[in-house]
């Protein structure tokens, strides 16, 4: 979506029913904008360069004149574009963490707003093979991205701050948090005690290194049930626990809804969300 320049400011929120699963990355041409996650405000200049994974509280404010690119994409979109290469990893780990990029220089800008343009139009087409197309210039979003992050990332590990490490934690939940593997696992692979990853999780992201594999079994477990007609035992399965009635008590605690009622609820709220959803100039949507 390309953003025009405007006479007044536009809020744009983020985080409604069938955005909230959504990486967003925003490209901010000129002017300035506010990024507002989970009430913590992050003010930027042009030109930058934001990624949001997925979460609640998303705001993207637009003061007036000011211009950019908004680039909105499912999970599984970006898994088929991700692949399985040696990058992929170190790609996903980028992608689960709310990223700022300033400053970037305008060969990196034109390259990103030919990249979103042509994604656009492939979307709004009906081309052969579309979805490989799609795929490949995601993948070249993503690597564009990458490669300038590399200068903003700190390094860490045993030594340092452990934000080398944090990363790798997070690339294993990624590929591992299905399997509902204990603590001690991670940390073994990390080549650290459990002690040591408590610290590193809760000082830089607030929350427990069991939170934090949680947190990514409950997002993982309520887009199938907003998102999927399976049946709750299906989904229960194909997350690995080792009954519904034990899937249904972890969605409980969480929510306060057992997953049917979820289920439910959601499917309610969209409705009436999009009965009396309007499109306004200055909040979108």
């Amino acid at each position: 979506m390309h953003l025009e320049p405007a006479l007044q400011q536009r809020t744009m929120a983020l985080s409604a029913l069938a955005l909230r699963w959504l990486t967003h990355l925003f490209l901010l041409r000129s002017g300035r904008a506010t990024l507002s996650i989970d009430g913590e405000e992050h003010r930027i200049d042009a030109p930058a360069l934001a990624l949001m994974p997925p979460a609640e509280g998303r705001r993207l404010i637009l003061e007036a004149g000011a211009r950019g690119s908004l680039l909105s994409v499912a999970g599984e979109q970006l898994s088929s574009a991700l692949g399985d290469e040696p990058e992929t990893p170190a790609l996903r780990s980028m992608l689960s963490t709310f990223t700022l990029a300033p400053d970037l220089p305008a060969p990196l800008i034109a390259r990103l707003e030919m990249l979103i343009s042509l994604l656009s139009d492939e979307q709004d087409e009906e081309r052969p093979a579309v979805d490989m197309a799609v795929d490949a210039l995601l993948r070249l979003v993503c690597l564009s991205f990458w490669r300038v992050v590399g200068s903003f990332e700190t390094g860490g590990g045993p030594g340092g701050d452990g934000l080398s490490v944090l990363q790798h934690f997070r690339q294993l939940v990624e590929a591992e948090f299905r399997r509902h593997r204990p603590i001690a696992y991670y940390a073994d692979r990390l080549g650290i005690t459990p002690d040591r990853l408590h610290a590193i999780a809760t000082r830089h992201l607030k929350r427990s290194p069991l939170e934090l594999v949680h947190d990514r079994l409950l997002q993982e477990a309520l887009q199938r049930l907003e998102r999927s007609p399976a049946s709750v035992q299906t989904i229960s399965d194909s997350l690995n626990f080792k009954d519904p009635a034990h899937f249904s008590r972890f969605v409980k605690r969480k929510t306060g809804h057992a997953p049917a009622q979820y289920r439910q609820l959601f499917r309610q709220a969209a409705e009436r969300q999009e009965a009396s959803l309007s499109f306004h100039y200055h909040e979108w949507p």
